[in-house]
């Protein structure tokens, strides 16, 4: 790892992991706030009324524990979608803006590897993801606690955290091996986050129906079972570090990709 890259690096990506982290906490405080009986009984008459879609959006079942709530409102969409788009900006900001710049060559100019300064590229974009997954646990807890004491036990929640954590490093993988290893720029920037968000409304098609329940199965998202993991499930555990060791397969294939790529510079 290069220090000063990763600290100068860092530094240009802390805004948009801040302004994902607040909207992020925003909707967990709403939807924590929403863990209520008469507001349950309101979102109960709306899931009914329209079971396809909140079955779409991954809040088919409201769950009968605050973590159960949590999980089923928060982590079946939103805890998809917001890192994915900032794992795609990061992606974008320490590889492809380099390259469309120009800015790459001075990069390449240091004396050090390939390897080892997309490896400093990589490790920012880690870090954000944990700042992002540390920020998220704490403020849970802090609301819960404020507005439910003794509801949410924080082992469960730090696993179902954690499991999720996996999925973004899945998602964040695919989207830094698509801006290392394809050549065009607009290639670089949407393949990756294309991808993700094909397996996104695939999965959110699976809930639509009975007819296309079996999409579920089709996208790596089918291996997320937060409550699963909660519980001690080893099915559930397994699958969540399915989708860790892929998603840090994908970013040392794109590392080792970009190290041999023959760059017009």
């Amino acid at each position: 790892m290069i220090v000063p890259l990763f600290r100068r690096e860092l530094r240009s990506c802390l805004l948009p992991t801040a302004i994902v982290a607040a909207v992020t906490v925003l909707y967990a405080g709403v939807i924590i706030g929403m863990y209520d009986p008469e507001l349950g009984e309101s979102l109960a008459l709306m899931r009914d009324a329209m079971p396809e879609l909140f079955a779409a959006f991954g809040m088919a079942d409201q769950g009968t524990t605050l973590l159960e709530f949590v999980v089923n409102y928060l982590h079946g969409f939103l805890l998809v979608v917001l890192p994915l788009v900032l794992a795609a900006v990061l992606a974008n900001r320490l590889v492809v803006r380099h390259i469309e710049r120009g800015s790459i060559s001075y990069l390449l100019a240091q004396p050090v590897g390939r390897s080892r300064l997309m490896l400093s590229q990589a490790g920012v974009l880690i870090l954000c993801l944990v700042l992002l997954a540390a920020v998220l646990t704490v403020f849970e807890l802090a609301v819960a606690q404020a507005m439910f004491p003794g509801e949410l036990v924080v082992m469960d929640l730090v696993a179902v955290n954690a499991s999720t954590f996996c999925l973004w490093v899945f998602l964040s993988g695919a989207c830094w091996a698509g801006a290392c290893a394809l050549p065009g720029i607009s290639a670089a920037r949407w393949a990756g986050v294309s991808v993700c968000s094909a397996f996104v409304l695939v999965q959110m098609l699976s809930g639509v129906g009975d007819g296309l329940s079996w999409l579920g199965d089709a996208t790596p998202l089918a291996l997320l079972d937060p409550l699963g993991v909660a519980g001690g499930e080893a099915g559930a555990v397994a699958g969540a570090a399915v989708l860790g060791i892929s998603g840090v397969a994908l970013l040392a294939l794109g590392t080792a990709v970009f190290a041999r790529r023959d760059l017009s510079v």
